[in-house]
């Protein structure tokens, strides 16, 4: 199976930042080789869609990372810390969206310290003043330091939970009650769908990027298409493996409809630790493949993370 962390005091962390909050701010969870790496497979993909679209333009972003590079991305999307989170969090439903690289880039220095634009996300609507299972989580790591300059994550800590609107003029204007998160290289912001975030203006000397990736419950439909050659195979040696965890995760889920009718009348985390067990127990029956398939995949994939300490992040 996809590996699993099992620091449950640690992991308890993030989601009571989460819970309260409506994100959490993981710090040093990808290495500097790995966020260099980001940047290369942007200029590549770039370069491919410019061929293949025949055009000297550039894409703001370029989608289907994990189908496009999976030796170099699937480390980063099933790192265990964070699908650990999403499945304490969401429980175990946790289902790709999507993977993306954007790229911002530089606007006219008068824009500074202007937000792109307040938003939930896909999913989202107005809160009723208490908190709810998200629908998805929006992963961002940025893959430069996030000065003024550059442009912070701009949030609004708690709107995940209370029914705060936006007039017109507010939806491009910086607001009393935001907090800037400046993160740095290889940290990955995670936010709540119904909370109120927006980017800010890139008034630096170069493009604004970042990895974002999304997941989602597995009831709901992808963004991405996982039915390229890639994700298919990934697909195939989880159904070898017995990989329930990997199997949703790329968004075949079999089990959605028997486990779905949880949590009417009693704490659904007691159903989620049993379907653990289940799965893992399921996995178990053909754990040679299993611990040959991950062998392999460490191996090769590139470049190694470091190991680190994560660290629960603060108010940005």
């Amino acid at each position: 199976m996809i590996p699993a962390v099992a620091d449950e005091a640690r992991t308890a962390q993030y989601l009571s930042a989460f819970t309260d909050q409506g994100y959490a701010h993981f710090r040093d969870l990808y290495s500097p080789p790995q966020v260099e790496m980001f940047n290369s497979l942007y200029e590549h993909a770039v370069a491919d869609w410019q061929f293949t679209n025949g055009t000297e333009e550039k894409p703001d972003a370029v989608a289907g990372m994990l189908e496009r590079f999976p030796r170099q991305v699937f480390p980063a999307l099933a790192h265990p810390l964070l699908l650990g989170f999403a499945e304490a969090v969401m429980g175990p439903f946790v289902q790709l969206d999507s993977a993306v690289i954007n790229s911002d880039p530089p606007v006219s220095p008068d824009q500074e310290s202007q937000p792109v634009m307040w938003h939930r996300d896909r999913f989202g609507s107005v809160p009723q003043g208490v908190y709810t299972r998200p629908a998805s989580i929006v992963f961002l790591s940025y893959l430069q330091s996030m000065t003024s300059a550059v442009g912070p994550l701009r949030v609004i800590p708690g709107s995940h939970r209370t029914a705060r609107m936006l007039s017109d003029t507010e939806l491009r204007s910086p607001l009393p009650d935001e907090i800037l998160i400046r993160a740095e290289p290889g940290e990955v912001v995670a936010i709540h769908h119904n909370l109120l975030h927006s980017g800010t203006r890139n008034t630096s000397k170069r493009d604004r990027r970042f990895l974002g990736f999304i997941f989602n419950l597995s009831a709901l439909r992808p963004e991405d298409n996982f039915a390229g050659p890639n994700c298919r195979a990934l697909i195939d040696s989880a159904q070898r493996a017995r990989d329930r965890r990997l199997l949703r995760f790329l968004g075949e889920d079999p089990l959605i409809f028997p486990r779905q009718n949880s949590g009417f009348t009693a704490e659904h985390e007691k159903d989620w630790k049993r379907w653990r067990d289940e799965d893992t127990a399921f996995a178990d029956q053909a754990e040679a493949v299993a611990t040959t398939s991950h062998r392999v995949r460490s191996a090769l994939a590139v470049p190694q993370p470091e190991s680190r300490p994560t660290y629960l992040g603060g108010r940005g």
